[in-house]
């Protein structure tokens, strides 16, 4: 079992990484030819539906936590089938609850909304540099919330495996963040994302670095427990 579980999750982390492969080109290929004035993104173009395959990466990682695999000794599903560590393992689904839906909404739908504003029908020449908001914390908010998103909900399931190719998904992300401001933001919005760069930071912020730790002090807890009542 704890074999197929491995080969399971390796085979979606992979495909999840291949998904790339469209994103790349819709940006790679949309940009050559939207500069040529040969491309209208307004109508429907292969280089916009391959750029949805973005959506489709993440939805593998919500799915691949639920797949049969060994579990951390804190999660949502032992709270109800195990009383052991009940007040521990109801504190910690909670905290993972609570950071979810912070990183869904907070971070999450108002990044969403605001950044679809700028990019409908026009991913790869967005009609501002959003700097306000949750952009004035960090440059990419809508990646780090669904990073930390993810991470939340695999620990609050408990997912082994899952979180062992967890980095996957980081890489995978920050890949996108490297592709969408070459043949993007810094190619429209050089000189203005140059500064904005110089005063906000990419990813991480001193609120977002508290959240970290807080994650890795949970799953430190967590991994204990786990080896003590194995």
């Amino acid at each position: 079992m704890i074999i197929s579980s491995w080969l399971i999750q390796a085979c979606l982390a992979t495909a999840s990484l291949l998904m790339l492969i469209p994103y790349y080109v819709a940006f790679k290929g949309g940009h050559e030819q939207y500069m040529a004035d040969k491309l209208d993104m307004a109508g429907n173009s292969k280089y916009k539906s391959m750029y949805y395959s973005g959506f489709l990466i993440s939805m593998i990682w919500y799915v691949m936590p639920f797949l049969e695999q060994p579990r951390l000794r804190l999660n949502i599903f032992s709270l109800f089938s195990n009383k052991e560590l009940l007040i521990e393992n109801s504190i910690y689904c909670m905290a993972f609850i609570a950071f979810i839906l912070y990183f869904m909404f907070a971070w999450g739908t108002v990044v969403v909304k605001r950044n679809l504003s700028a990019t409908k029908d026009r991913f790869l020449h967005p009609s501002e540099l959003i700097t306000d908001g949750p952009y004035a914390k960090v440059r990419n908010p809508m990646i780090i919330g669904d990073l930390f998103g993810h991470l939340g909900f695999i620990l609050l399931l408990g997912g082994i495996h899952t979180l062992c190719f967890y980095i996957i998904y980081i890489c995978i992300n920050v890949a996108i963040v490297y592709i969408e401001n070459k043949y993007s933001i810094c190619v429209h919005f050089k000189d203005e994302y140059a500064e904005y760069a110089k005063r906000t930071p990419a990813f991480m912020n001193r609120e977002l670095w508290i959240f970290a730790l807080v994650y890795f002090v949970l799953i430190i807890i967590n991994i204990v427990l786990t080896i003590v009542h194995t």
